[in-house]
Formats: C-alpha cells, structure tokens, sequence
C-alpha cells in the first residue's frame, strides 16, 4: 500500500461536517425549470422538416 491511498479518519461527525459546510457556503435555492413559451397560433398546425422529408409523424423508436 503506497502512501496517501488510504483517506484520513474524520474527527467530526459527518452530519456536523455538512451543517458547517452549509453555514459557510450556504444552500443554494433550486434552479427553475425552463418551459418554452407556446408557438403562436399560425405556426401550431404546421409540419417540421422531419414529417415533410419522412413522411412520418414522430421520431422513430429510441429517439427523444
């Protein structure tokens, strides 16, 4: 066993690691999530590129 490879024992518990942790960075409030906005009214019935060049209605399996 070389030296160092071995992590040092804590001589706090890890609860009070993590409340010290916390009050020095502080918790960070969660991101929100990004919704797109909806399409205007003329562009919602329109075919995409892929429908027009495919000739199918949705991406094939495995495919978001």
């Amino acid at each position: 066993m070389s030296r160092g490879s071995r992590p040092r024992a804590f001589s706090i518990p890890l609860d009070e690691l993590n409340s010290r942790l916390d009050g020095i960075f502080g918790i960070k409030p969660p991101k929100q999530r990004y919704v797109p906005p909806p399409l205007p009214e003329d562009m919602q019935n329109t075919k995409s590129s892929f429908e027009t060049q495919t000739g199918l209605s949705r991406a094939p399996p495995g495919r978001p």
